[in-house]
């Protein structure tokens, strides 16, 4: 009976499960417009991941195609795969993609090797990979219920069912590190630690001895895939903002259920991508234009967010597409010849930002 009384007085004081504030932009995450300043370094319809190869190339996957990209943003495909790639990495020498069908070993000891399913069940939503530092496979599955294109209806249904899986070429063994994640967007490894980060639970975990650790919490966004920076630290990409409106519509599960069956996906009240070319999409409460003007600090259905984060996790800066811009959807970002580059998924762009100039 107390907590019925409990729950009744927290959804009336909008306190404890009832609470829809979000984290604001503030000290390190402060709003700055970088990523739309940045150079534009290449554009291509589909653009999903990249990764610097063992011998300092840069390798982009987009739509079923590998390219590989010179400095200059010239493009040379490597291979075409049978489905749309999710994820890219490097492995012993060579890469290893990620489709709907599962991974793909291209080049090194392994090229041909393919890995379509684990207990029975074939690979569905491998969001990221990463060589772990043990010489095996890390795999990031984002959810056991819902295919990587339909992330937006597991964050609805309260999604907590994404693994970490490690995988050893040489055995065929597959082995679960971690599970009960909430969407694992992303993994990286240094000497001691594998880091994850679970977007519908806006953190990033340390993963030691089997045991989960908190990081880095209370993102204002849902956080993405990571990478290595070069002189300690990492960068951790967001690819879309949270929401005081979505807070709320994840606490009515009546409303929620029923606007999934009646509703079109790319309606729902659902973080998305990019956002602003379509007048049915879902208001944003202050997101309106007024005399034709949409103000960069109305509340946001998508945006473009990078944070380089010290090796205790902890953010030192950030760059920023805010409200209006183009470049929402950020999914990737890595060091490249002097310069951070960065995955626009919502606009289908690569960003080139010195690193001299991005050091506060």
């Amino acid at each position: 009976m107390f907590n019925i009384f409990k729950r009744a007085g927290n959804r009336f004081f909008g306190v404890g499960e009832a609470d829809t504030s979000v984290p604001v932009f503030d000290g390190a995450l402060k709003p700055n417009n970088l990523l739309d300043t940045a150079e534009l370094f290449l554009e291509q319809p589909g653009l999903e991941d990249m990764v610097v190869d063992s011998q300092g190339r840069l390798v982009v996957a987009s739509g079923q195609e590998i390219f590989q990209v010179e400095s200059t943003g010239i493009t040379q495909q490597i291979a075409v795969l049978p489905n749309p790639i999710q994820a890219i990495a490097t492995y012993d020498k060579g890469l290893v993609v990620a489709t709907s069908e599962g991974l793909t070993f291209l080049g090194g000891e392994f090229d041909g090797k393919q890995l379509s399913t684990f207990d029975g069940q074939p690979f569905q939503c491998i969001t990221a990979l990463c060589e772990g530092s043990d010489g095996r496979l890390l795999i990031a599955q984002g959810s056991l219920n819902s295919e990587y294109e339909n992330w937006a209806k597991d964050l609805l249904n309260l999604g907590k069912s994404g693994r970490l899986l490690s995988f050893d070429p040489k055995s065929g063994l597959t082995q679960v590190r971690a599970q009960g994640l909430a969407y694992c967007y992303g993994v990286c490894v240094d000497a001691t630690r594998t880091i994850v980060s679970e977007s519908w639970a806006h953190r990033i975990s340390i993963l030691k001895d089997q045991k989960i650790e908190s990081g880095l919490s209370h993102i204002p966004g849902y956080p993405s895939r990571l990478s290595k920076a070069s002189d300690g630290g990492f960068w951790l990409t967001v690819f879309a903002p949270r929401s005081q409106l979505l807070e709320f519509v994840l606490r009515e599960d009546a409303f929620r259920s029923e606007m999934m069956q009646t509703v079109e996906p790319k309606y729902w009240i659902s973080p998305a991508l990019s956002s602003g070319n379509d007048f049915l999409e879902p208001l944003q409460q202050g997101g309106v234009r007024q005399m034709g003007v949409l103000k960069p600090w109305a509340p946001a259905r998508s945006y473009g967010l990078v944070l380089r984060l010290s090796p205790g996790l902890v953010p030192l800066y950030s760059l920023h597409s805010r409200v209006g811009g183009l470049h929402h959807g950020i999914v990737s970002a890595l060091e490249f010849e002097g310069a951070l580059l960065v995955l626009s998924k919502g606009s289908g762009r690569i960003l080139r930002a010195p690193l001299a100039e991005l050091k506060p």
